[in-house]
């Protein structure tokens, strides 16, 4: 395998770690090292790792068929849990995974308005897709796979700038939706703006939900800030931590996909083991203080890193938005704004090198991913925090001694 792993994310320098299982906010690799886990799934695991209801939910259900080839009525329950959950979703079609949603969000938005360019935010992920890998670059583009006709589709404006916003849907007609990662850090009236301006030059607007869907609320990014998008997509935390995901949203935009339209078959869509665990996962979020719970020890985190950081007189901050934490070592950032992010116009920050041995500092301390640049579950406690806090200091301090920090 390339790398010697299976996702991007997962290379490691000196060389990729194998975990064994998971329970709660724990993991044990293969050779039974114990870490707090901070990865959660790629913020899949709100719940945690091994939760009994799912594990419940997933067992009952393998004994009934894995792959029944036909609709179930587990997909329509699923349907109904997001529809009360996400007031946009008024119809949805189910995929396998994040990217595929947002493979099938493009195609119906071009399907449905007759244009072919989407706008994105320079940098931001909407998975790996031709489309959404698209930034500025054409000749790196061209190195990867991407030809430069899949090129010409995308408009890349800056990220946060309203005026460059408006200024790209004013000068092209050809313009179909506006994609926004909902898992990006920005303002509400930055937000609100940009629904204003879409709505204002007739462009429909694509929240991607994949990271943020049922973590910032149980609306997502939209239902935090107050906006109503006309697409969506969904993924991670939808089905309770197993392959699955959805575009959802408008019906006239979702009814492009069926007899007559957008051909959509998918082996796993829907697939009924997903689905379960799906349906497990959104009863319990609908009706169990989980999202508070899991922004409350996200508060902890970044409120003890702070502390920790001001003692050793470490610049930059943690901050971060319902139960994410992301971590700025060397660039300030105002960590008494919910929506702050740092200041790259001042400060120096950390060398991609000194991020390696703070990343492998961790791991020796127990700690699975930078608490500093993770998403917390519901089953992380508060002597877990403090324990990561203790360990986060050690790892700090070690990587001191060399001189990085």
């Amino acid at each position: 395998m390339p790398d010697g792993v299976t996702h991007a994310a997962r290379r490691m320098k000196p060389f990729p770690i194998y975990m064994d299982r998971g329970k709660g906010p724990r993991k044990w690799d293969v050779d039974g090292n114990e870490y707090i886990d901070y990865r959660t799934g790629h913020g899949s695991m709100i719940l945690g790792q091994a939760n009994p209801a799912i594990v419940t939910a997933v067992q009952d259900q393998m004994e009934k068929g894995t792959h029944l080839s036909a609709s179930t009525e587990l997909e329509v329950e699923w349907s109904k849990l997001i529809r009360r959950l996400v007031p946009s979703a008024e119809k949805m079609r189910f995929h396998s995974s994040g990217t595929e949603a947002n493979m099938m969000a493009f195609k119906m938005l071009r399907a449905f308005t007759g244009k072919s360019k989407i706008v994105k935010f320079y940098g931001s992920f909407h998975g790996w897709s031709d489309y959404a890998y698209i930034n500025l670059d054409e000749d790196q583009h061209r190195r990867f796979g991407i030809p430069e006709a899949v090129s010409e589709t995308m408009v890349v404006v800056p990220r946060q700038d309203l005026d460059a916003l408006d200024q790209a849907l004013a000068s092209d007609d050809d313009i179909a939706a506006v994609v926004y990662e909902g898992n990006e850090i920005a303002p509400p009236e930055f937000i609100i703006g940009m629904r204003g301006v879409t709505e204002q030059r007739k462009v429909l607007l694509f929240v991607d939900e994949v990271v943020s869907g049922f973590r910032w609320s149980r609306a997502g990014c939209q239902g935090r800030i107050g906006i109503q998008p006309d697409i969506s997509t969904f993924a991670k935390i939808l089905a309770g931590g197993l392959p699955g995901g959805c575009v959802a949203g408008r019906a006239e935009i979702i009814d492009t996909v069926g007899e007559g339209g957008i051909a959509h078959p998918g082996t796993f869509n829907a697939n009924p083991i997903s689905a379960a665990a799906g349906v497990a996962a959104l009863s319990i979020i609908e009706n169990e203080p989980i999202l508070e719970v899991a922004e409350a020890m996200a508060g902890r985190l970044r409120n003890g890193i702070n502390d920790v950081l001001r003692r050793l007189e470490v610049p930059g901050g943690a901050y971060g938005v319902a139960s994410t934490v992301k971590t700025s070592l060397g660039v300030p950032v105002d960590t008494g704004y919910e929506y702050a992010t740092p200041d790259t116009k001042t400060g120096t920050p950390i060398t991609a090198d000194t991020k390696v041995l703070l990343k492998q500092a961790l791991i020796n301390e127990g700690i699975w991913g930078d608490p500093g640049d993770g998403h917390l579950s519901a089953t992380h406690t508060t002597d877990d925090i403090d324990a990561t806090l203790e360990k986060y200091e050690a790892a700090l301090m070690e990587v001191r001694k060399s001189g990085a920090i």
